[in-house]
């Protein structure tokens, strides 16, 4: 008999997660911790051995590996017939019997414990068997019945979503001494519902924990805040039913039993509470416990860790019961990127971060979070909302940042402001630099409202100087490292402190005209088609290829046509100046592991031949249009002022000039950004094309697995194992990727504030008012701008969007964002298209199946459903 074929616990042993699965691997972990854990002993994978065996040699098999997609279910309940018969050998038997031999137990419970099942990132949650109460004689069919669950259509489902090898099924078994429990259930160390590291909630019932676990009942809930060990809430559950265990083996059913009454003592609450924190702690992640009380004593049964919880890199983390910290999140709110940041994109953020502190602060930010503005997390960008709550309030915060996203503000409205304060005076956190700099920037915004023109050209003259400058860095000889730190304090000084005065100015003068008119019909069409907007500009240049594809060709012929310079020479003209200004953006664009436009130009050929076959207003006449109507409106409206107050009148006149000259440059800072790191990201590319070919990465892009400094040290170290590098860098960013709705707003203790609900008819769906207008359309649900087609009139539902976005919205009727202000991107170009556009529902793309037929009131911020798609 094999040794391995199983394990016992407590023991010495230490299996492999591959020979014991994840149930049994966690089992022996805890028993060798000391903790709580009735006896019991794992069947490794290695003692079903034969029983694979025996399954690949027939046709079940053969035709399971074959199946498709259709006839999966159908091969996987095959081969769970086709194993239906199979009995021990021998050597089984005897490994069996040998594992009980020491066990004093008379019940056991027999559970699954696949190498898949009850890890981080995946739990497979009642996908396979458990078998309790069973007696010594009917170990052998738990067992069989558990091997089974690893064949089960359920499974296979699951690992395939998971992205595990379906086709490769595995199982092991734990055996462990049953407990008859008087109360049971589940416990978490952290909260599922807020993500609060500092709270722990419980569910329990009467009799075992089958009850919870299967969520057959409403149990009674407890939370814990393990900070001050208060019980902070207690809510009994109806308890509709209950299972026990019979002393002859098996199961029973108790219907009400005690169910208005509490299951636990409020000691028994905090012994959990204890047990829950030090389970964490062994393991070092929150983590999920099952747990039993038997004749008053608490007894571990699992333990495993928690898949669906919002992780914080651990310098973002302050201790428990000491000062918080509060994050906004830039990356979803100002970007739309749900998914991480590559580690790379974090590591060149640190340089335009440490460029933008030594020039308004003074320092480099990057060093202490607690004085920071903002901070590059690994996979994400944040602002840290304490130190604004020191600077300048939370009143003034929520002002400042609703343009941006007004439900994150309407959470932070409900915080005490006082938990996030910093224990720092507000003299420590000035912007010393800005500071200095404000006389110059108030005497050029003064100057450029005077003399736009004049600054326009003058602002030219500097973005082509840094074009030329930044172009030879990239293409030197130097470190990136040295590139990065010389490039970006060139970015911030020629182009940021020269243009966002601008913007800032245009804002102003924006204001001014909007309380001028306040009371005018059609005021918003002053901010329609301005000029010197990169985005609009990028849309309009796509919108001419589309007129000039030959008819009738597809995606592929295209795309070959233009490799092999056999399109139309007017289209590859059109086409080259496109890629010569825009074919270093693309979705995601902030993020150097994003592939652009002109390395994947599929992604941008399939949005033009949509505009192609789409018939209607073309872009270009929308602007045109846009610009009549802006022009019209600003001489109608100065004639009435005119008439009425000739000072009123030119003061109206020069706010109109400084919008027109400047509103339109919003994006074009961010444009230069993209721009430097389009040219970066070909300069990192080329270094990865020759660590491939020398056998050092395994494909290009897991370069952005590194840091800039590792790729750096990389070329003077031959020795450098990056594989291992980029292994080690990544293992938070995957945490972080397994988080589909990343919050908008979170604290250093994991806490996700939620805004109050809003009150709507039913029907009905509340946001903010974004862009003015009423539309009826049908909704076309994204969460990447190359999903699926989206035609002409139809409602984008996004969860945000970047300028990557941006040729969608000359198709669509009217916008709904999850997240997102009027400065955000898609509220942006939305006002600019005239479109109506509500933000702020929160799960909007999910509220609603492609097809559903709904309004968007764009005024009022209302999305009404007029007919369910079906």
């Amino acid at each position: 008999m094999s040794e391995n074929y199983f394990y016992s616990f407590p023991g010495d042993a230490r299996p492999t997660l591959a020979e014991v699965g994840g149930k049994g691997f966690s089992l022996i972990e805890a028993s060798r911790a000391s903790l709580s854990v009735p006896p019991g002993f794992v069947l490794s994978r290695h003692f079903f051995e034969p029983w694979f065996s025996l399954l690949e040699k027939t046709p079940e098999w053969k035709y399971f590996v074959e199946a498709s997609e259709t006839d999966l279910r159908q091969a996987a309940d095959a081969l769970k017939n086709a194993a239906i018969h199979f009995g021990f050998n021998d050597e089984q038997k005897r490994a069996i019997a040998q594992a009980l031999e020491p066990s004093e137990a008379r019940l056991f419970a027999v559970r699954s414990s696949s190498p898949h099942e009850d890890l981080e990132g995946a739990s497979f949650a009642g996908g396979y068997e458990t078998v309790l109460g069973v007696t010594m004689g009917g170990i052998e069919a738990a067992v069989h019945r558990c091997f089974q669950s690893c064949l089960d259509y359920r499974v296979f489902v699951y690992m395939r979503e998971s992205g595990f090898n379906w086709s490769d099924p595995q199982i092991a078994v734990v055996v462990q001494t049953q407990i008859a429990s008087d109360v049971a259930g589940v416990g978490f160390s952290i909260h599922p519902v807020t993500n609060n590291y500092d709270e722990v909630v419980f569910n329990a019932n009467w009799g075992l924990g089958e009850t919870v676990v299967a969520g057959a009942v409403t149990p009674d809930t407890f939370v814990v805040d393990t900070v001050s060990g208060a019980i902070v809430e207690k809510k009994i559950g109806s308890k509709e039913s209950s299972v026990w265990l019979k002393k002859t083996g098996g199961t029973e059913e108790k219907k009400g039993f005690k169910s208005e009454e509490c299951t636990l003592a409020d000691a028994q609450i905090r012994e959990l509470a204890e047990l829950v924190k030090k389970v964490e702690r062994h393991y070092g992640k929150p983590m999920d416990i099952e747990w039993a009380f038997a004749e008053g004593k608490l007894f571990l049964l699992q333990a495993r860790p928690i898949t669906a919880y919002v992780p914080l890199a651990p310098e973002m983390i302050t201790e428990p019961g000491a000062r918080k910290r509060l994050y906004f999140d830039l990356s979803i709110t100002a970007e739309g990127m749900t998914r991480p940041i590559s580690f790379l994109g974090t590591s060149s953020f640190h340089s335009v971060l440490r460029a933008a502190g030594k020039i308004l602060f003074f320092r480099d930010i990057n060093l202490d979070i607690d004085r920071a503005v903002a901070h590059a997390s690994p996979g994400r960008l944040y602002v840290n909302v304490s130190t604004f709550l020191r600077l300048l309030g939370k009143e003034r915060i929520v002002k400042l940042f609703s343009n941006i996203d007004p439900l994150a503000m309407k959470a932070l409205e409900q915080l005490d402001e006082t938990a996030y304060m910093p224990a720092i005076s507000r003299l420590r956190l000035l912007p010393f630099g800005l500071l200095l700099r404000l006389p110059m920037i108030l005497l050029y915004i003064a100057y450029a409202q005077h003399n736009p023109e004049w600054v326009h050209r003058h602002i030219n003259k500097y973005i082509s100087r840094f074009e030329q400058e930044a172009t030879k860095l990239i293409r030197s000889d130097l470190p990136l490292r040295v590139i990065s730190d010389s490039l970006t304090p060139k970015l911030f000084g020629w182009v940021f402190l020269r243009l966002i005065p601008l913007v800032i100015a245009s804002r102003f003068a924006l204001e001014r005209l909007m309380r001028v008119t306040e009371n005018d019909q059609g005021k918003d069409k002053l901010t329609r088609s301005l000029p010197h907007n990169v985005t609009i500009e990028m849309s309009l240049a796509l919108s001419r290829l589309g007129k000039l594809v030959p008819l009738g060709i597809s995606v592929e012929q295209l795309e070959r046509q233009i490799k092999s310079n056999e399109a139309p020479q007017e289209f590859l003209a059109v086409w080259s100046r496109f890629m010569e200004k825009y074919g270093g953006r693309g979705p995601e664009e902030i993020d150097l592991a994003s592939p652009r436009y002109r390395d994947n130009p599929k992604m941008l050929l399939e949005l033009v031949l949509s505009l192609k076959n789409n018939s209607g207003e073309t872009p270009e006449e929308a602007f045109e249009r846009g610009v009549h109507e802006r022009k019209a409106t600003f001489a109608s409206m100065h004639a009435k002022l005119l008439a009425k107050n000739s000072r009123q009148a030119r003061q109206f006149e020069n706010d109109y000039n400084t919008l027109v000259h400047f509103g339109g440059l919003r994006e074009t800072h961010k444009y230069y950004l993209i721009y430097v790191g389009a040219q970066m990201r070909e300069r990192i590319l080329a270094i990865a094309s020759r660590y491939v070919e020398r056998g050092r990465l395994d494909t290009v892009e897991q370069i952005f697995d590194l840091s800039i400094e590792q790729v750096d040290a990389a070329q003077g170290n031959q020795s450098l194992d990056l594989r291992a590098l980029a292994r080690e860098n990544t293992v938070f960013l995957k945490k972080l990727k397994r988080v589909a709705r990343p919050p908008t707003l979170i604290d250093s203790r994991g806490f996700i504030p939620r805004p109050p609900a809003q009150s709507v008819r039913e029907g009905e769906h509340a946001g903010v008012a974004i862009s003015s207008g009423i539309v009826r359309g049908r909704v076309k649900v994204l969460h990447t701008p190359n999903e699926k087609p989206f035609l002409k009139g139809e409602i984008l539902v996004a969860r945000a969007t970047d300028p990557g976005w941006t040729p969608l919205f000359i198709n669509a009727a009217g916008v709904i964002l999850e997240v997102g202000g009027v400065l955000q991107h898609g509220a942006l170009v939305a006002r600019e298209y005239g479109l109506p556009c509500v933000a702020g529902i929160d799960h909007a793309t999910d509220l609603w199946k492609d097809g559903t037929l709904v309004e968007v009131d764009g005024s009022t911020g209302i999305v009404r459903i007029i007919e369910l798609s079906t």
